[in-house]
């Protein structure tokens, strides 16, 4: 039997090596790496990144990517010939397997799932659409018939086969002859499935002239191309960050260089694709993300290969794909959580990620964002690379925000969840055509359900929280482990059926405004209602047309939308993002307030924005409320700086679980109490803190117990490597598993 390996070392492109290395993804097994002898003839022809087949055991022979080379192997293995190499063409190169190895090293993870998560491991089974085209050559020996035929050919020149054969009324027999007698040839092509084919028809924008602000910007970024450094843009909302991209874009491609543009999620990178297509064209642009086929995937890994593809748009995962030759890395809503990967392994996140790709490439990383990561705008600020945008585009005025204290509104007799000044606000926008925009940043109907004779609260059977009932779909839904099970008519404490929903969702904010507002057209945009292909791109297209009233959503909605006629937004519980048991939970809920506001009063008309809250005197609502992002910042560095939290420590989370609560607390105190152990006899605890092992504070996912270690360095690289090379030795029993994330975007 061939031999196997956990990971990989880095090899020269192996031309007479004696064993390859090969990635096979194997059903039961999973993503493994085997050691294969390298038959003589095609020891000069193998390359790192090609497609082979191989044999493994009753399986016969199945595909695989060579990702390495040796000369030696156990005496006591004998390894089995590589088959055939499937296509000469490398998927990837070896800088691009060191790249990969990189981030395995950083995230404490094996390279199998870093290579399972950067190439689609289906590409092993794809190859390539084609289709037949026809084209015409000469006239000899054709008859009347067979002349009419070749002169419509000659006069629509090369064309498709099956277009030919409908167009010229003719059949694949005739042509079939007229090929033997050499008038025409019939070729193969390959056909590039383009996800951007429904933006084709769209005629290329002219670039609008900058204004002054956006022109000083534009200059300091291209004072900065073709070196390696991370700039951030903060720039407020409306003020032209877009436009600022593009020109930068535009001066990388004039030096013959490509662009990696990253949005946080799929709906904004779908849209900003669709901007980029029509600035700059299909042909150069490229789409790639988890909801585009995998056939489309693999044709663009192609052009990707072939250095066609001059500008990679996407959300995370785009940061692995083999782009060559790049000359700038962007990052938009750079603050975004949705960068970093918490599940499966690894655990990557995207902007440090891209970090490492700009110091491969010598190119520039910039960031953007109205409301930057603290950790970002302290990094920009301390080495002068902080860009300013101070003004809206146009000098459009910020919306004005008013706050409502949902606290008088009850004394009030008023018990639902609109506000009655944002009834009023909603109804008088209606009156004058304009579009509204409600946040409900939470998915389904209601947050929880609950007895009301027991008190006894519905939760997830495999996991520590309660069921969500979704309305649409009439069942209950546990949003951490996808359990779904139908609406309990009794209590499974007491047998009572007094169940009561309780708590809101943005499914019955939706219900509530359309039996409030009964006439005009609302939809509503989260993660649920995305249920087919390009929905979350219909949706904003009817958006941006004015087909949509008021746009309901979740935080999907917060960002991006850059529409003119929205001129109010409400927010109907600003206090959510607030409550959370994490150190980054108010930085979260004043940019997602700040980020909504930011998407009214974007054109000649002015903006309103309503935030409905039980806690009007908090200081980031305040914050939020002015569109104040230095005040905001000030409060929160000094909450960071007295508590080691990040940017003044890096974060290292190791969570513990097992089916057996004693079991995975009594490992988790082991771990922590060696670790502590080793980190006195080195006199580093001041600068190297572990804190725990405590209860996460989501106590039980997936029927597993997890307790965690957090672990605060403030050692950069050397505290990075010790922690990783100590938990490199532990062997935990099968029972026991051990998640290990760097940098953390949450701690629940």
């Amino acid at each position: 039997m061939s031999a196997k390996h956990s990971n990989t070392k880095n090899q020269n492109e192996g031309m007479l090596k004696k064993y390859a290395l090969v990635l096979t993804c194997i059903g039961g097994l999973g993503v493994k790496t085997f050691s294969y002898l390298i038959p003589d003839g095609l020891k000069t022809e193998i390359k790192i990144g090609q497609a082979v087949k191989v044999p493994f055991g009753r399986m016969g022979l199945i595909n695989a990517f060579v990702v390495g080379f040796s000369d030696y192997l156990p005496e006591d293995i004998k390894a089995k010939k590589i088959a055939e190499i499937l296509d000469t063409r490398a998927l990837f190169d070896l800088e691009y397997l060191k790249f990969l190895e990189w981030v395995a090293n950083y995230y404490f993870c094996s390279l199998q799932s870093v290579l399972e998560c950067a190439i689609p491991l289906k590409f092993l089974q794809m190859h390539g659409q084609s289709d037949k085209y026809v084209e015409f050559k000469n006239y000899e020996n054709a008859t009347k018939r067979q002349r009419e035929i070749l002169e419509k050919l000659e006069t629509s020149g090369k064309m498709r086969l099956i277009d030919f054969e409908k167009e010229a009324k003719t059949t694949r027999a005739t042509i079939n002859k007229l090929e033997k007698a050499g008038c025409l040839e019939i070729s193969e092509e390959a056909v590039f499935r383009n996800p951007l084919e429904i933006f084709k028809e769209e005629d290329l924008e002219p670039f609008p002239d900058l204004t002054d602000e956006q022109k000083s910007v534009c200059a300091e970024i291209e004072k900065r191309l073709g070196k390696s450094g991370q700039i951030l843009l903060h720039g407020v909302t409306s003020s032209g960050k877009t436009e600022v991209y593009f020109n930068a874009i535009k001066k990388v491609l004039e030096k013959g260089q490509n662009v990696l543009f990253l949005a946080p999620e799929i709906a904004l990178a779908s849209q900003l694709t669709k901007r980029l297509a029509r600035r700059f064209g299909i042909e150069k642009t490229a789409i790639w993300h988890s909801s585009i086929s995998e056939g489309e995937k693999y044709d663009v890994w192609q052009k990707i290969n072939n250095n066609e593809i001059k500008i990679l748009a996407g959300a995370r995962s785009a940061v692995f794909a083999p782009l060559k030759n790049i000359g700038l890395i962007i990052i938009d809503e750079e603050h975004e959580s949705a960068y970093k990967q918490s599940t499966p392994s690894p655990r990557y996140d995207a902007k440090k990620v891209a970090q490492k790709l700009a110091e491969l490439h010598n190119c520039p990383l910039l960031l953007g964002s109205a409301t930057p990561d603290v950790n970002s705008y302290y990094y920009a600020l301390n080495s002068g690379n902080l860009l300013e945008m101070k003004k809206r585009y146009n000098d459009y005025p910020m919306a004005k925000v008013k706050v409502v204290d949902m606290r008088e509104e009850h004394f009030r007799a008023n018990h639902g969840i609109f506000s009655r000044a944002l009834v009023n606000a909603i109804e008088e926008n209606l009156r004058d055509g304009k579009q509204s925009i409600i946040l409900m940043n939470r998915r389904g109907f209601s947050t929880y359900t609950q007895c009301m004779s027991c008190g006894e609260v519905i939760e997830c059977p495999k996991c520590a929280i309660p069921l969500i009932f979704h309305s649409e779909t009439q069942t209950m839904k546990c949003h951490y482990c996808n359990y779904e099970t139908g609406i309990l008519t009794s209590c499974p404490k007491c047998g009572s059926d007094a169940l009561r929903n309780s708590g809101t969702g943005v499914q019955r904010v939706e219900l509530i405004a359309q039996k409030l507002f009964p006439d005009c057209r609302i939809e509503r945009l989260d993660s649920d209602s995305l249920n087919r292909k390009n929905r979350h791109i219909e949706i904003l297209e009817d958006f941006s047309k004015g087909k949509i009233d008021i746009l309901i959503g979740t935080q999907m909605i917060a960002k991006g939308l850059d529409n003119p006629n929205v001129t109010l937004v409400g927010v109907i519980n600003a206090d959510n993002g607030f409550n959370l048991p994490d150190f980054r939970s108010c930085e979260r809920g004043f940019q997602l307030l700040t980020q909504v506001a930011g998407r009214a009063g974007r054109g000649n008309n002015p903006g309103t924005v309503y935030f409905q809250t039980y806690n009007p005197d908090f200081f980031a609502l305040e914050n939020a409320k002015e569109q104040d992002y230095l005040s905001f910042y000030k409060s929160e560095i000094e909450a960071r700086e007295n508590f080691d939290y990040p940017p003044f420590s890096r974060i290292i989370r190791i969570v513990i679980s097992s089916k057996n609560q004693f079991r995975a607390e009594k490992s988790a105190m082991e771990i922590a109490m060696r670790l502590r152990e080793v980190v006195d006899k080195l006199n580093i605890a001041e600068p190297l803190a572990v804190l725990g092992s405590v209860p996460c504070v989501i106590e039980r996912l997936q029927e597993n117990y997890r307790f965690q270690i957090l672990i605060k360095n403030k050692l950069n690289e050397r505290g990075h490597g010790f922690v990783t090379s100590f938990l490199s030795k532990i062997k935990l029993p099968n029972d026991i598993k051990m998640i290990v994330d760097v940098d953390p975007v949450d701690i629940l």
